[in-house]
């Protein structure tokens, strides 16, 4: 589990809650507690971070001592904080998804509304759909067909292919299933001459014009490519005539 989403943005708040570990003297231990001194040191931190409507700490206690959670959780519930509303509902058991995504919902923050759709498991994605839609952003447009299994890729097709940005283009191709469809992407990766995404559309998409493709690298006379290409692309034809190293 991935406590974190592979963000950067907590590392502070992480070392402000690395830093309240260390002065009580408190190993991480998860699962045991079993002392009255271990209860009293929680029971000090828990209220100090009630005190200070601190999410951040509230959230990362739990992550380490799953104690009184739902103290914690009302924390991060009051606070209102988009990003440890959908850390706390991504990765603490038991915790209150609806109440946690309507905050995520009210911050009208696509980063985290995105997030929560694609990474919370038992999250409406309904209505958090619709809030990606009506941003008009490819990234997460993007991003929701990656990771959402079974997503609605047509409400989506319009806005990646407007953006004819490769990356987006590829993940659209990875679920489109009509020739025309994919054609129009190679179309639009070759008019902006992203000789990478040329050569994975060849090697990974399996309806995708291998020909077509190899021409529009040919076309650049640029040799570094040309020769990525053979080596790369089991049916392309260049490779017949280089030897690919």
């Amino acid at each position: 589990m991935n406590n974190f989403l592979f963000e950067n943005d907590f590392s502070a708040d992480y070392l402000r809650w690395i830093k309240v570990v260390e002065e009580k003297g408190l190993k991480i231990h998860k699962s045991k507690i079993n002392t009255s001194t271990d209860i009293e040191e929680l029971e000090s931190i828990q209220n100090k971070i009630e005190q200070e409507k601190d999410a951040a700490l509230a959230y990362f206690f739990v992550i380490d001592f799953p104690y009184k959670t739902y103290r914690m959780q009302k924390v991060v519930l009051e606070k209102k904080d988009p990003k440890y509303a959908l850390l706390f509902a991504q990765n603490i058991p038991g915790c209150d998804i609806k109440a946690l995504q309507n905050i995520v919902v009210k911050s009208k923050k696509i980063k985290y509304i995105c997030k929560f759709a694609c990474f919370v498991r038992r999250a409406d994605r309904i209505p958090l759909e619709s809030l990606i839609l009506k941003s008009k952003n490819v990234k997460y447009c993007h991003m929701y067909i990656k990771h959402v299994e079974g997503a609605n890729v047509n409400k989506f097709k319009e806005i990646i292919l407007n953006s004819k940005k490769p990356r987006y283009l590829f993940e659209l191709a990875k679920h489109s299933k009509t020739p025309s469809e994919i054609s129009l992407i190679e179309d639009l990766i070759i008019e902006v001459k992203s000789f990478t995404y040329i050569r994975m559309m060849a090697e990974k998409i399996k309806n995708s014009n291998i020909e077509k493709l190899e021409q529009a690298v040919l076309d650049s006379d640029n040799s570094k490519e040309i020769k990525k290409f053979a080596k790369y692309v089991r049916k392309s034809q260049i490779r017949k005539f280089l030897i690919v190293a």
